[in-house]
């Protein structure tokens, strides 16, 4: 009972359903069919993303849609780590944690204590 308990609440504490996926297996490109919201991660360690509103990727953002691209770094953990590139000399959104639920499926979730923001689906055919 015991043991029970403490996994329940531990796995409180890794997101919604996060687990850890190898790197080479993630390129590809997911998408939210309600938003539109897509990103692409390429082979490489780059990405693009399309119609991601702030508030998707931090806690207090807006509901401003932006696209930008940028470098993608995996982590041994749960997540890899989206760093936009900077456009103008500023940077539209930066330290982005991608989790990994599985190859075919990632989301946001700024809060660790609220709900996962958005969840985009591997796009078939697409790498």
């Amino acid at each position: 009972m015991l043991i029970t308990a403490v996994a329940v609440v531990a796995s409180g504490c890794t997101g919604a359903g996060a687990v850890n996926v190898d790197p080479d297996r993630l390129p590809g490109v997911y998408r939210d069919d309600g938003t539109g919201a897509e990103i692409r991660l390429r082979p490489g360690g780059r990405f693009s993303a399309v119609g991601i509103a702030k508030s998707d990727a931090y806690r207090r953002g807006s509901a401003t849609r932006v696209d930008f691209n940028g470098t993608w770094d995996p982590t041994p953990s749960n997540f890899v780590y989206l760093q936009p590139d900077t456009i103008g000399g500023r940077q539209v959104l930066g330290d982005i944690q991608l989790w990994t639920a599985s190859p075919e499926r990632v989301f946001l979730h700024p809060d660790v204590d609220g709900p996962v923001t958005l969840e985009l689906v591997r796009v078939a055919g697409n790498a």
